[in-house]
C-alpha cells in the first residue's frame, strides 16, 4: 500500500515560490535542509507538541494567520536562527481531501522572515495569489 510508510495526519508539498524564498534566505544547502525538517513538522498538524515516529516531542508553534477570513492559512514560528536569520515563519494551507490519496496535504506558501507583528497587506497579498495558484493548479476540476 502506498501510504503504509508515512507518518504523520498529512503529507507537506512546497511549492516553487516557497523553494526560492529559501534560497534567498539561506545560502548553505545545510540551512535549506533545517528549515525543510521544520516544515515537515507539520505532518502532525494541529497538535501543538506531537510525539514523531521515534518517540521525540516536537515544538509546532503555530497559528492562523488574522485577515486571511476562511482560507486556512497558518503560519509556523520558527525558534531556531537558521543561517543568520531569526524569527522564520513558515506560511502554510491546508489543501482539499482528494479521493485516492492516502493523506490530505498541507502546501507551504512561503518562508519568511518576519520582522513585525503583524503582517502587511503585501504579505497578505502574497499568501492570496499563492493560495489561488495552489486551488487552479491542484485542485480545479477536482
Amino acid at each position: 500500500m502506498a501510504g503504509e510508510n508515512l507518518t504523520g495526519k498529512w503529507r507537506v508539498r512546497a511549492i516553487r515560490p516557497a523553494f526560492a524564498d529559501v534560497a534567498r534566505l539561506c545560502r548553505r544547502t545545510k540551512d535549506r535542509i533545517e528549515i525543510r525538517r521544520h516544515a515537515l513538522k507539520l505532518r502532525f498538524f494541529p497538535e501543538k507538541n506531537p510525539l514523531d515516529e521515534a518517540g521525540r516531542v516536537l515544538d509546532l508553534d503555530w497559528s492562523w494567520v488574522r485577515g486571511m477570513g476562511n482560507l486556512k492559512i497558518g503560519e509556523l514560528r520558527i525558534d531556531d536562527e537558521i543561517g543568520g536569520n531569526n524569527n522564520l515563519r513558515i506560511i502554510f494551507m491546508k489543501g482539499l481531501p482528494v479521493q485516492g490519496e492516502p493523506l490530505p496535504v498541507i502546501w507551504v506558501l512561503r518562508i519568511m522572515q518576519k520582522k513585525r507583528d503583524d503582517f502587511s497587506s503585501y504579505d497578505l497579498a502574497v499568501f492570496r495569489a499563492r493560495y489561488t495558484l495552489v486551488m487552479e493548479r491542484f485542485y480545479k476540476d477536482r
